[in-house]
């Protein structure tokens, strides 16, 4: 087979520099552009660099691009183009009508081209995360609004119809191998049709199955399955009582029962969370469990701490998905232990985000964390010395200590370690309920094969470099 057929939900083609976490366009991303560098696991490896060496205790960092990275039209793409990506994504905006989440990371670098094939990155502060920041820059060649996209990806622009359907053909390189030499992408909104599609032969792979109301049996299909690096939680607003005391907060992991959540709302399709990122993430540390479900002793720590009247839990309708379901378990596990929970739904998902990062969260509010990169959690999430854009109000000494230590040690090696130092000491005192990590639903056609999903929930189909890093 030649032409791969693919059907999920979203089918818009994005400019590179614009941040997005939803998977199905960032998989459009990646099948585009190259970024300059590949999540692999819990590690960031050689994309578009091939290497880069780290000076001055994390001041400067010299970036090697690839020698023969050439764009879709033949051109060369060089060091001039890399900046020109960095500088764009500088100043590029985000979802829900929010600013670009890179904005903050940007602002202390400048970029100077090294001949063609180096950039040389210079922060005014040491750093040891940059490599984490370029995983997430897509490069292009800037052209004019009316003309295709252009990157150095494995496959090129064909043709597309917004929010219908995207083609695109491989590209003839020694660099990329594909065993299709044509993508067809079609946006079916709902997973049933994605389904019912793929049951049909009207497609050749469907995503994001998981959301069906009940999970397929022998029918023909390679069903699977991939753990999702996004974290579903609920955040805490740490600013007033309860959840201004660690106790509170401690308790409430206790107090939830994320099993019986799993249970009723996502019956196999999800994994209970332990701290504040995946155990995909860099610094996981293999030990952490999840703190299971202790309502006697969860009891004894909210006696303990001065409470309000009733708990307002926020919820969102969908992102995360299904979040109604999971504030109801919520309140009624509350309910248990003589903790009464009011519940209050938010219909317009860009206001509740805007809200969230306002901080109007009542003293509950249910949210995801979806950056790949350790640091980005922490920074945006957790130091109260960053006060990032989703920081809660929680003020954790200990934790913004370790959270430095981590981001100034440039050792690739001491650095994980105290990464895995940082989210252990959030396991034991959390900053947030932590629920749940989704599972992912895709199938093919069992006669295809080297189609994969990694964690971060993009569609690798075997084109990558084959090159040795």
């Amino acid at each position: 087979m030649t032409r791969l057929r693919i059907a999920q939900s979203q089918v818009n083609l994005l400019q590179p520099e614009f941040t997005t976490d939803q998977p199905d366009l960032q998989t459009i991303l990646a099948l585009v552009y190259e970024p300059l560098m590949h999540w692999r696991g819990r590690r960031v490896m050689p994309g578009l660099i091939t290497s880069y060496e780290v000076r001055d205790d994390g001041r400067v960092w010299l970036l090697t691009i690839r020698d023969d990275a050439r764009f879709h039209d033949g051109s060369p793409c060089t060091s001039e183009h890399v900046a020109q990506s960095l500088e764009r994504m500088r100043g590029a905006g985000g979802s829900f009508g929010m600013g670009g989440v890179y904005s903050p990371y940007f602002e202390p670098l400048r970029f100077e081209p090294v001949g063609k094939t180096q950039l040389q990155v210079e922060s005014s502060s040491p750093t040891g995360d940059l490599a984490d920041i370029f995983a997430a820059v897509y490069v292009g060649k800037q052209t004019g609004t009316a003309d295709p996209p252009v990157g150095t990806g494995p496959f090129r622009f064909e043709e597309y119809a917004e929010s219908k359907l995207l083609r695109l053909s491989s590209v003839d390189s020694s660099v990329y191998e594909s065993q299709f030499s044509e993508l067809i992408i079609s946006q079916t909104a709902s997973a049933s049709d994605r389904y019912d599609a793929l049951l049909n032969d009207q497609v050749d792979l469907a995503t994001g199955l998981e959301l069906l109301p009940s999970i397929p049996e022998n029918d023909g299909l390679t069903l699977r399955k991939t753990t999702n690096t996004l974290s579903v939680t609920a955040f805490l607003n740490g600013y007033e009582i309860p959840f201004s005391q660690p106790e509170a907060r401690l308790a409430i992991n206790l107090a939830v029962d994320v099993d019986e959540i799993i249970d009723s709302v996502w019956p196999g399709l999800a994994e209970p969370a332990a701290t504040v990122v995946s155990p995909f993430h860099y610094g996981f540390a293999d030990s952490l469990r999840p703190h299971g479900y202790d309502p006697e002793r969860a009891q004894k720590l909210f006696d303990a701490c001065e409470m309000p009247d009733e708990l307002l839990l926020r919820t969102p309708l969908v992102i995360p998905d299904r979040a109604p379901q999971v504030a109801a378990l919520i309140k009624e596990q509350f309910a248990r232990i003589g903790i009464p929970v009011r519940i209050e739904e938010e219909t317009d998902r860009p206001k509740y985000a805007m809200d969230t990062s306002q901080k109007r969260i009542g003293h509950i509010a249910l949210f995801d964390s979806s950056p790949l990169s350790a640091y980005r959690v922490l920074q945006e999430k957790i130091s109260s010395q960053t006060q990032g854009l989703w920081w809660q109000g929680v003020k954790d000494s200990q934790a913004d200590q370790l959270i430095d230590a981590a981001h100034l040690t440039v050792d690739n090696g001491e650095r994980r370690e105290a990464y895995s130092r940082c989210l252990s000491w959030l396991h034991d005192n959390p900053h947030w309920l932590y629920l749940y990590h989704p599972i992912k639903l895709y199938a093919h056609r069992p006669e295809l094969s080297g189609i994969d999903m990694d964690h971060a929930g993009l569609i690798r189909l075997g084109a990558e470099p084959s090159r040795n890093s």
